[in-house]
């Protein structure tokens, strides 16, 4: 019988791909599948692999002028994707940055939060 493989993942990234603009209107289907597409080929291509999850919540947006927003993006999704460690991350992390910077223009939000922590994950290959 052979043995399981284990690979210790110490470092979780994640990127939300919003399903609300910044004012709280819906963003078209094709649009969100194209950034979720290319966010899931960029984790990929980084980390080796990517999950997808429904991750509905509520945002606060601060409005200019003053004041909060907030929205309840029912059809947000959090990709998430892990790596060796945190310097393994950071070789990744401008490309990372460039990638969401471009993403959140293109769906008109006032910011992207891009999650990147400690974790005790681990893949087995079986």
């Amino acid at each position: 019988m052979a043995k399981d493989k284990i690979h210790e993942l110490k470092y979780m990234v994640g990127i939300p791909i919003p399903y609300l603009d910044r004012r709280g209107n819906p963003l078209t289907k094709r649009k969100v599948q194209a950034w979720r597409q290319g966010a899931e080929k960029l984790l990929t291509e980084c980390f080796g692999g990517v999950t997808p999850l429904a991750a509905p919540g509520l945002n606060q947006v601060r409005k200019r002028g003053g004041g909060k927003l907030t929205l309840y993006e029912k059809g947000q999704v959090l990709l998430l994707s892990s790596c060796a460690d945190r310097e393994a991350f950071l070789i990744q992390r401008d490309r990372i940055k460039k990638f969401v910077k471009r993403m959140g223009e293109a769906l008109d939000q006032q910011d992207v939060f891009v999650l990147a922590f400690d974790s005790d994950s681990f893949l087995i290959e079986v």
